[in-house]
């Protein structure tokens, strides 16, 4: 009985001290990336405006079957919704099941005539649990590492147009 007793409390402690350690992240996580390129905006605006000119420069298009349906696109556990344009951004509802939704902006700034800065940033709000403020954690090593590589491709895609 004593050592239920112990294991019981014991739980609770480390549950709580987990819980505690959770509550100091934040609760909103920001994942940036930015690259320059020499292209007009209606060149960058082709790419990322319409998700059917996605399957130039999104790996994970090219290796997955993706349906698009309207402005929403269906690729494996994910749901990308574009829900907000202008002539010089995209902004787009990102949904991976299982986890919070992304809020998605990619924006284009120019520099010079036909010289732009492509930024494109996550956000994303987790509840307090402790699970989702751990696996933030990850966000920025594993999200923004695919993010470099995937302006990379859309640089490229664009140059080639």
């Amino acid at each position: 009985m004593r050592l239920v007793k112990l294991l019981v409390i014991s739980f609770v402690v480390l549950a709580s001290i987990i819980t505690a350690i959770s509550l100091l992240f934040p609760s909103k996580v920001v994942v940036s990336r930015a690259i320059e390129i020499s292209a007009s905006k209606e060149q960058i605006a082709y790419f990322v405006i319409d998700l059917n000119h996605w399957n130039a420069w999104m790996t994970e298009w090219k290796e997955n079957k993706v349906t698009i349906k309207g402005n929403t696109a269906y690729i494996s556990t994910q749901t990308i919704q574009l829900v907000q344009q202008t002539d010089s951004s995209a902004r787009f509802n990102w949904v991976a099941t299982g986890q919070p939704p992304y809020d998605v902006l990619i924006e284009w700034l120019p520099l010079s005539k036909d010289n732009y800065v492509i930024h494109w940033s996550f956000t994303q709000n987790v509840h307090w649990y402790p699970w989702e403020k751990f696996q933030t954690l990850l966000n920025e090593k594993l999200l923004g590492y695919k993010m470099e590589v995937e302006l990379a491709n859309l640089k490229e895609a664009i140059l080639n147009k």
